[in-house]
């Protein structure tokens, strides 16, 4: 397997003329400690009630973040 990497990590490096960074997303999570319950009241210009809403969702994102050069 090391053998059959190093052939395509080399010919897609070869083939590189510029410097490149790559970003791997690696896992998502959701952020629970964040988590808010209810619904969120959506207003118009005369503050009337139009909608509800749910609260926002929000996730932890982990990246593995590369960069590739010609040159060491």
């Amino acid at each position: 397997m090391d053998e059959v990497l190093k052939g395509l990590i080399g010919d897609w490096a070869a083939r590189r003329n510029a410097p490149v960074v790559n970003a791997y997303l690696y896992d998502v999570r959701e952020d629970v400690s964040r988590r808010q319950r209810g619904r969120t009241s959506l207003r118009d210009d005369r503050a009337v009630v139009v909608r509800h809403r749910r609260p926002p969702r929000w996730f932890r994102l982990s990246y593995l973040v590369t960069a590739w050069t010609k040159t060491p």
